[in-house]
């Protein structure tokens, strides 16, 4: 008869409601999509504050999976092995019963145009999608598929038998430009494929089933936790994935929107979280139960 083999601990606070933290979000991207300039750079911080903006943790292409992607957040600049030229800004490892999905996101320049005056693609979004075309004919070769598999641990066995569907995402330009006129808004629909999605940053939301997930990068000495969402919540059903982030005790302590009583609790916790997770046989685990 299986048991539970974890003790939750009520915390002296709890973390932040959704719509709190929505709020916060949105406050942020107005700011940040209102000045006058803003940069790549300025787009990237704001993504690994706010991972649950980016489209593609629960698949890009069909339904909403139910499955949390792989490693529970999305990774920053991800590698792509033996890949020498521009890697993407995000990468999800999404998944669902029957394939595995990488996400790969591509993000640019808000005051990136989309057409010419004549209504001509610009160059611009040109070699953006032809970007996109690179990674597409790199994952078409099936030995950079196995060494991707291999590199982010897809080869292990609960990914066995899974169809394996990259997607791209290409986030570019604003809303009042690319539907200029419904000529240019034709042809924008014919610029996407079955696996390529274009949006404008105008059609961004956060997404509140990610209100768990973080984002990292990764380093010689494995995956590096960058931010953590002030929602997120210690739970047996993520202790796993989590455990192979370091850092997250120092992303936890460096949000400025959790409480400082909030914040000792979670880093007291997570030694605990981190050496459950080691367990081979975890027992009965509740969905209910977080801390």
């Amino acid at each position: 008869m299986l048991e539970r083999t974890y003790h939750i601990k009520t915390p002296p606070e709890p973390a932040i409601e959704w719509n709190a933290y929505e709020k916060i979000i949105y406050e942020e991207w107005n700011d940040l999509l209102n000045r006058e300039s803003n940069t790549e750079n300025d787009l990237q911080s704001f993504f690994e504050r706010h991972p649950s903006m980016l489209p593609g943790a629960f698949q890009l292409i069909g339904n909403e999976s139910g499955h949390y992607p792989w490693f529970c957040g999305v990774i920053s600049q991800p590698i792509l092995p033996s890949y020498d030229r521009r890697i993407p800004d995000f990468m999800w490892l999404s998944m669902n019963s029957c394939a595995e999905e990488p996400v790969l996101i591509e993000i640019e320049n808000t005051n990136k145009r989309w057409f010419t005056k004549k209504g001509n693609q610009s160059a611009q979004l040109t070699q953006a999608l032809n970007q996109i075309a690179e990674w597409k004919a790199w994952f078409s070769e099936s030995r950079n598929v196995e060494a991707f598999k291999a590199f982010y641990g897809l080869d292990r066995e609960s990914w066995y038998c899974r169809q394996f569907h990259p997607s791209y995402l290409l986030i570019y330009g604003r809303k009042k430009e690319a539907n200029a006129n419904t000529q240019l808004t034709t042809k924008r629909y014919f610029l996407q494929s079955d696996d390529v999605i274009i949006m404008t940053y105008d059609r961004l939301r956060p997404n509140q089933n990610a209100s768990q997930l973080v984002s990292m990068k990764l380093n010689q000495n494995g995956y590096k936790a960058l931010e953590v969402p002030p929602t997120i919540k210690w739970s047996p059903i993520l202790a796993k994935e989590r455990a192979l982030l370091s850092d997250l005790d120092n992303a936890i302590l460096s949000n400025k929107y959790i409480s400082k009583k909030r914040k000792d609790f979670l880093v007291r916790r997570l030694p605990y979280w981190n050496e459950w997770a080691k367990k081979i046989d975890t027992g009965l685990i509740n969905a209910a139960d977080v801390e």
